[in-house]
């Protein structure tokens, strides 16, 4: 045998298996940063928490001089304060979102006469029985 066909052999072997491989490391890096997003859009306010806690920790036991500290720990604080709001503001969304769902389903009509509920469509009122008329006010949402 020729070292030259031995070269292209090992040549050959080396691409197959990259070639072979490429789909289960591609899913590999996948799952892998599909699984970091989480981690760190929801951990990051931990992670500035858990540093300010270690910040002040350090300062109490002497680790840290006061110099260092009061920049730090305002640094902290504002990072702190940023996730803090944006997770109220996307609570609020949310709370928007579901106040919004609800509004449709609670707000109905009033009869004129006895201010009992009423269906949209009804042409009188299933509690007091007359004709619903033309000036029907509309329910305050909760």
């Amino acid at each position: 045998m020729e070292i030259s066909s031995i070269i292209i052999g090992l040549i050959l072997l080396g691409g197959s298996v990259a070639y072979i491989s490429l789909p289960f490391r591609q899913r590999q890096m996948k799952d892998t940063n599909s699984s970091k997003a989480p981690i760190q859009r929801s951990g990051q306010r931990e992670v500035v928490l858990n540093a300010l806690r270690d910040l002040d920790f350090d300062f109490k036991t002497g680790k840290v001089n006061e110099e260092d500290y009061k920049p730090l720990r305002a640094q902290l604080m504002v990072e702190a304060a940023q996730y803090m709001e944006a997770e109220k503001r996307g609570d609020d969304q949310l709370e928007e979102m579901i106040r919004a769902r609800r509004t449709p389903k609670q707000e109905g009509l009033r009869c004129q006469y006895c201010k009992a509920l009423i269906r949209a469509g009804d042409l009188f009122c299933s509690s007091c029985g007359k004709r619903i008329e033309i000036q029907i006010e509309a329910v305050a949402p909760s």
